[in-house]
């Protein structure tokens, strides 16, 4: 077998050259490996079915881009590969794309009874309903584009206290990512803590609880905003107390059947008083040296990136294996 790397880069640490290499070097110390870097989807296409057909159909995809083209969010690469038949690291695209889509994820998370931040979503020019919606939660509240991902939209002005700031974060919202709103309960308080658990599937499926360690962060409002992720300023530790464990790891492995993900994923969830909530699952989390999968990864199992990487891939190649043994029986 051998693996076609897709390179689509961006601005990001996880999405970098410098990333992908790194990705590269690790596959080839198991596999034989070959990338491609192009924004044309009819390009990538023959390149995979050529590679498919010179190798008999034994080739796997190493993809971790939502987009070939992310700048214009240009061909939606998990639906791309599924209609191409190319078995591919990661969810289908009909997963991913309900992962980008954060109202679509909070239905399935209540009708699978998972708790999350009560919410509403706020179209444009409805500044009259916005009002009588908020009231059904109670300020503050968190304002964020519905279907962004990598903390995209977010900052401190995503917190709001009033109608006036709830009508201004909507509409700076439209203006600037030209979709709606998802509005949510803000989960804070003193007692708030945040965690990040890290899935990854296979024979034997591991979990990687982490906390944000936001003291260590010195951020005046703690919340993992754009900023942050696009300079690696998070910082992480681990969780101390067995309770909080447990709870972190029964809801991330809840939400990830419930979504239908695959391969891995990235759960991410506060607790104050009142409980634990989910505030989103990243289908297809980053995969940079310092993001959270790798570096929970290895902060709970040793695990150093080269081999989480081959993990994955194994990961998904037993996956490819059983479905294949469940069709044959």
């Amino acid at each position: 077998m051998e693996v076609a790397l897709i390179r689509s880069y961006t601005d990001k640490p996880w999405r970098s050259p410098e990333t992908y290499q790194l990705i590269e070097e690790s596959i080839r110390e198991k596999w034989a490996v070959r990338s491609i870097h192009t924004l044309d989807p009819g390009k990538l296409r023959h390149f995979l079915q050529d590679f498919k057909q010179e190798l008999d159909g034994d080739i796997f995809v190493f993809n971790i881009a939502e987009y070939l083209d992310e700048k214009n969010k240009v061909a939606f690469l998990p639906s791309l590969l599924d209609e191409w038949g190319m078995p591919h690291l990661g969810s289908t695209g009909k997963v991913a794309a309900i992962g980008l889509n954060k109202e679509r994820t909070k239905r399935l998370l209540e009708l699978h009874k998972i708790p999350t931040p009560r919410y509403f979503v706020a179209e444009q020019g409805r500044e009259a309903a916005l009002q009588s919606h908020a009231m059904n939660i109670a300020y503050p509240l968190f304002v964020k584009p519905l279907g962004e991902g990598g903390h995209i939209g977010i900052s401190p002005q995503s917190i709001v206290y009033d109608e006036e700031g709830l009508v201004n974060a909507v509409n700076h919202n439209f203006e600037e990512y030209h979709q709606p709103a998802l509005v949510e309960e803000y989960i804070r308080g003193d007692s708030m803590r945040e965690f990040s658990v890290g899935v990854i599937d296979g024979e034997c499926r591991i979990m990687t609880p982490v906390e944000i360690d936001y003291q260590s962060m010195n951020m005046a409002v703690p919340i993992l905003d754009h900023a942050a992720a696009e300079n690696d300023l998070e910082r992480i530790m681990p969780v101390q107390d067995e309770q909080a464990q447990d709870a972190v790891i029964s809801l991330a492995e809840r939400t990830f059947e419930a979504v239908g993900a695959r391969d891995y994923s990235r759960v991410d969830i506060r607790m104050n008083t009142s409980g634990y909530y989910v505030l989103e699952i990243n289908i297809m989390p980053g995969l940079g040296p310092n993001s959270f999968l790798p570096e929970a990864a290895w902060s709970n199992h040793c695990l150093p990136y080269d081999q989480l990487i081959q993990r994955l891939v194994e990961t998904a190649l037993f996956r490819r294996s059983s479905a294949a043994q469940s069709l044959a029986a």
